[in-house]
């Protein structure tokens, strides 16, 4: 176990749980035995990058009026053990995310979270996945060891079953992992992960709220490039900073699950028409997990109703005098503005001549779509 920014004053409190996983000796590649079953899975660079950016961010940013910050549980798994100094000056050596640490982990944060109703429980893994046709394992550093290659890996469905008896209302999991089914897995139903903690009581109706948010669409991979933090990191940390936000009561900013769910799927949106940043349980009017200092950013596409158009348009954002310029051809244009009144405005080079029809329009995050008339 490794803890950071421990409080243990009464009241409500948010609650972290990090674990990334890039080091797997017994996958492709690894210091160990190699498990025959590995199923091409090999060592990653981007979990243990993420998870350390998302310590960062929780220790540095997360700022929870209603639950301030009262612990951090992180394990990262990598070639050399990780280390990091907290805001308060406490400096560790990060353990690594094997099945006993995870156990012991899991543990400490649900106990932390069961302590008060009104405390926030966050979870967040960056590491290999797999899907079975119903569910999600997440394999943990020392998956591969035991014959059974998911025997170490946690079963996202059943921990968060389990987690349903914890008495904090305010539960979020961030899996960011690949999806793509293990037909292995499939026909053999004694093979798979489990929820490290004690099982839940599949009867029980959870009173609170619990959404997930997933990098990938069930049956897809995640993408992450080498050395750098994953996608889904990258744009999640941006949605928890500038642009997931609702008023909660209407004289301030904060994020939610809800807006966060957009703000990331719009940052990852490939224009391909398929939905990014699937999400089970989002229900309700959200909650509050992080408070802004001052007004949000916008997520904003835009884009032309006449393709042939693009490559000789010049499309460009206006807010308080301030013009953006898209750079390049990319089409749509995925830009970002400030909240407000915005204009969004394309002109052409001669001798064409086509115009576009200016649109003003006050932008509310996470995300505005906008489309110029060319005529």
């Amino acid at each position: 176990m490794t803890t950071f920014r421990l409080d243990g004053t009464p009241g409500p409190g948010t609650h972290v749980f990090i674990v990334g996983v890039g080091a797997y000796p017994h996958l492709k590649g690894g210091t160990g035995s190699v498990n025959p079953q590995h199923r091409e899975m090999g060592q990653l660079t981007s979990p243990p990058l993420s998870a350390m950016a998302m310590l960062e961010w929780v220790d540095k940013t997360l700022t929870n009026s209603e639950a301030p910050l009262k612990s951090v549980e992180i394990l990262i798994s990598q070639p050399t053990p990780a280390t990091y100094t907290d805001s308060t000056g406490l400096s560790q050596q990060i353990a690594q995310a094997t099945w006993p640490h995870v156990r012991n982990s899991a543990q400490a944060w649900k106990d932390r979270a069961n302590s008060d109703a009104d405390n926030v429980a966050i979870f967040f893994f960056c590491g290999h996945g797999l899907g079975d046709g119903v569910g999600t394992h997440l394999l943990l550093g020392d998956s591969g060891d035991d014959p059974d290659l998911l025997r170490s890996s946690l079963h996202v469905q059943s921990f968060r079953l389990a987690m349903g008896s914890c008495a904090a209302k305010k539960q979020i999991y961030f899996v960011d992992a690949c999806r793509t089914v293990d037909l292995a897995t499939v026909f053999n139903p004694y093979q798979g992960g489990q929820a490290v903690l004690q099982p839940g009581n599949a009867l029980q109706v959870f009173g609170g709220s619990n959404p997930v948010l997933y990098s990938a669409r069930f049956g897809e991979p995640a993408f992450g490039n080498v050395g750098e933090i994953s996608d889904f990191t990258k744009a999640l940390l941006q949605g928890l900073t500038r642009f997931a936000v609702f008023r909660p009561k209407g004289n301030y900013w904060a994020v939610s699950p809800h807006e966060l769910q957009k703000a990331v799927a719009a940052l990852m949106d490939d224009f391909s028409g398929k939905p990014q940043c699937q999400a089970d349980g989002i229900s309700g009017t959200g909650f509050q997990l992080h408070c802004l200092p001052g007004d949000p950013d916008v997520v904003v596409h835009v884009s032309l109703d006449k393709d042939q158009a693009n490559h000789i348009a010049e499309l460009s954002h206006t807010v308080t005098g301030n013009t953006v310029i898209r750079q390049d051809q990319t089409h749509p244009w995925r830009t970002e503005a400030p909240y407000g009144v915005c204009s969004v405005q394309a002109s052409f080079a001669s001798p064409s001549v086509l115009t576009a029809k200016t649109v003003t329009t006050f932008l509310i995050p996470p995300f505005q779509n906008i489309q110029l008339e060319v005529v």
